[in-house]
């Protein structure tokens, strides 16, 4: 059906055609490891942003973190970028395992570089977590986080394949992969 729609849509109108031939470039030209520094820096950022005093920014910056991570999640699954699956899981689970509970044995244990490295996580990467789970387990909104991502990548996944059957995506590929043999 997508693949129809953008057949007969890139035929009748050359503008939505030469915007899809750019969309479809820009796809292939993202590496792994570009769109996994794109979903670190959103995240770092809403990290930052969740610590501000001013609601609208907090919120904002968590909705434009949420849209980075879904078009990055969407274009790791659709240019089959597995290691984006690993790197999605440690970003969401790792940091749990860094974080000290004050007044516990382990916290009365730790070295200056444990605490720094555990006040560093639990501000950046975890602080939107807590501000999203609000009174509720963090642990869990992360947990849900990462299953909505993996869920994303295989959305991805699944249109490329559907895009397999657009004569439109087809020849916009070939044209680009005999550029690039060159």
């Amino acid at each position: 059906m997508i693949s129809r729609t953008v057949d007969s849509l890139t035929s009748n109108h050359p503008k939505a055609a030469e915007y899809c031939r750019k969309r479809i470039e820009l796809f292939f030209d993202t590496s792994d490891g570009k769109n996994i520094v794109v979903f670190l820096i959103a995240g770092i950022a809403a990290g930052i942003f969740a610590g501000c005093p001013n609601d609208i920014m907090k919120y904002a910056a968590l909705g434009l973190t949420a849209v980075v991570w879904i078009q990055t999640s969407v274009l790791a699954g659709f240019l089959r970028q597995w290691f984006f699956l690993f790197f999605t899981a440690v970003y969401f689970m790792l940091p749990y395992i860094f974080v000290i509970k004050p007044e516990t044995a382990e916290a009365a244990q730790a070295s200056e570089l444990q605490y720094m490295l555990s006040d560093l996580l639990r501000t950046v990467p975890l602080r939107p977590m807590y501000l999203i789970a609000g009174d509720g387990d963090p642990q869990l909104v992360s947990t849900i986080l990462l299953l909505v991502c993996i869920v994303l990548f295989f959305i991805g996944f699944r249109i490329r394949s559907g895009a397999k059957r657009s004569d439109f995506y087809c020849r916009t590929r070939l044209e680009q992969l005999k550029e690039d043999s060159r």
